[in-house]
């Protein structure tokens, strides 16, 4: 008998997902029904940077997705019991910068009670869009072996286009039932993938997809529609302009349509696909490997997609004292210093059979918007302590009734702008261990790492780690959890990762910590 997981549905990962509320960071128990976090669009893992460091590599920084990071870990949220499909929680963090200064850190996260399993699965066609050229490098065998295992997931009732496109796009099966002879002799006789040409009208290959819902007897067939995109991420002929690409695919995700996008080949550009993957519908990729790609297409079939809402829009205002600095942990999410702003065309939620647990020791499903707030201290005495330091508003379309619904609450500071605990360690708004700002933390001495080494400052480089070891270390000393403990033998041996290559290339390896460090990180 399979098992059922209730899935964090903007941007599913390929692997098991789950998404924790039980109020036990770190452990790996059940969703408690009512409460599914609500993640942002984008990757789930950041799968292809861990086995670079495993491999005793140095990443480029571009394998260091933030908003995959974030989703790898697991954040208790309160119950979803805001009385809307989506409720939405802001959080607040105070603490000293590493250089003394104020670190004031907004943090945006999201659950619904909508539950996945409560609800009826329809019949689904799928279209699936093949990628075939020099780029993507697709091995055939993985192929047929991934496009397998996907039908056997599919249900009698579900339906299935394929399309296959490079040089020219090719509508290879419609409309046909998963165990049809149609599509058996199709992964049998037919070789979608592979290719040898370097013209790749990625444009046209979403827009078959999306003809193939609307022709003949596809457009009445009463169901879901979903697009599963196999792509390089080239686009070298036809509509190559970016904005048009994800502009083809933000309408049908708005016409409820799920889309997920895995990506291939060894010269992967991540731009677009990740662009794609952002717009919350569906699971979003990249295969390491030919088995890989085998399993990812696999679990595609065994994932349901619900729409949860559309025209989504979130709104983060800096309060009088404080304007907005940098932004963290969503792609589409644009600032300025009157406020920052994120806006996707639909949310959905997702449930996948067979899922258990996470993989090793991760429930995922973490993730939100992190806004920097920079506080203005001359305003202290003025503004005071228990004052606003930012205001929410977000806004969607409900996918069940087609009703407006809205959100609008102000999160206050205990302290006044610009002031840093008295203690060393950090001041978090609901009284808890502050997960997701150590996460934050986390993510940004990766990052720092990366950037002091690519400049070819390994002294930074190094420092930039050796200052962070403290603070972890203090965090883990007084809370268990093992997402940010597999967080730490990262960065360490990232690290010796580091040391190694600047030996190599006999530049100094003495630690030189940079504490005017502009990322951001919090003193504990």
């Amino acid at each position: 008998m399979s098992s059922k997981m209730k899935l964090v549905s903007l941007g599913l990962c390929a692997a098991a997902v789950g998404c924790g509320t039980d109020g036990s960071e770190g452990a790996g128990s059940d969703v408690p029904a009512g409460s599914v976090n609500v993640a942002q669009g984008g990757a789930q893992d950041i799968s292809q940077f861990r086995a670079l460091v495993k491999a005793g590599k140095v990443p480029a920084l571009d394998t260091l997705d933030p908003v995959g990071f974030f989703a790898e870990h697991a954040i208790d949220l309160p119950d979803a019991d805001c009385g809307k499909d989506v409720c939405v929680h802001p959080f607040l963090a105070v603490a000293p910068r590493f250089n003394e200064g104020n670190w004031t850190m907004a943090f945006v996260a999201m659950n619904t009670a909508v539950d996945p399993s409560s609800l009826d699965r329809p019949p689904v066609h799928l279209a699936i869009a093949v990628e075939n050229s020099r780029f993507a490098g697709i091995d055939e065998s993985a192929l047929d072996a991934g496009m397998g295992g996907l039908l056997e997931s599919l249900r009698p009732e579900d339906r299935v286009s394929v399309i296959r496109y490079g040089e020219r796009v090719e509508r290879r099966a419609f409309l046909a039932a998963p165990e049809s002879a149609e599509l058996a002799r199709l992964i049998a006789d037919e070789r979608l993938g592979g290719g040898a040409g370097e013209l790749v009208g990625l444009y046209e290959g979403i827009a078959a997809a999306e003809k193939a819902f609307d022709e003949g007897d596809a457009a009445g067939f009463e169901g879901a529609h979903r697009v599963l995109l196999l792509t390089s991420g080239h686009a070298t002929s036809g509509i190559t302009d970016p904005d048009r690409i994800l502009g083809l695919g933000e309408a049908l995700v708005e016409n409820g349509t799920a889309f997920g996008v895995i990506g291939v080949g060894e010269s992967f550009l991540v731009k677009i696909p990740s662009a794609l993957g952002s717009m919350g519908a569906g699971t979003y990729a990249y295969a390491l490997s030919p088995g890989d790609l085998g399993g990812l297409l696999s679990e595609e079939g065994k994932t349901t997609l619900f729409p949860l809402a559309t025209d989504f829009s979130l709104e983060v205002t800096p309060s009088a004292g404080y304007k907005v600095g940098r932004i963290y942990g969503a792609t589409r999410a644009t600032a300025s210093a009157a406020g920052a702003a994120l806006e996707m065309p639909a949310l959905f939620i997702g449930q996948r059979d067979g899922a258990t647990d996470v993989g090793g020791s991760r429930r995922g499903g973490g993730g939100g918007l992190f806004v920097e707030l920079l506080a203005d201290a001359s305003l202290a005495d003025d503004i005071g302590p228990d004052k606003a330091a930012f205001q929410v508003t977000a806004g969607w379309t409900s996918a069940k009734d087609g009703a407006g619904q809205n959100v609008d609450t102000t999160l206050l500071n205990a302290l006044p702008p610009g002031q840093n605990p008295e203690s060393r360690w950090w001041n978090i708004s609901d009284g808890s261990s502050g997960k997701p700002y150590m996460m934050l933390n986390m993510y940004l001495a990766l990052r720092g790492a990366l950037d002091f080494y690519q400049a070819g400052d390994c002294r930074r480089s190094l420092g930039v780690i050796e200052m962070m070891k403290p603070s972890v270390g203090g965090w883990l000393g007084k809370y268990s959890d093992r997402d940010i403990q597999d967080d730490n033998n990262l960065m360490l041996m990232l690290r010796q990762n580091i040391e190694e290559a600047c030996r190599a290339s006999q530049s100094s390896t003495e630690p030189t910590p940079p504490f005017d460090f502009d990322g951001g990180c919090g003193w504990l």
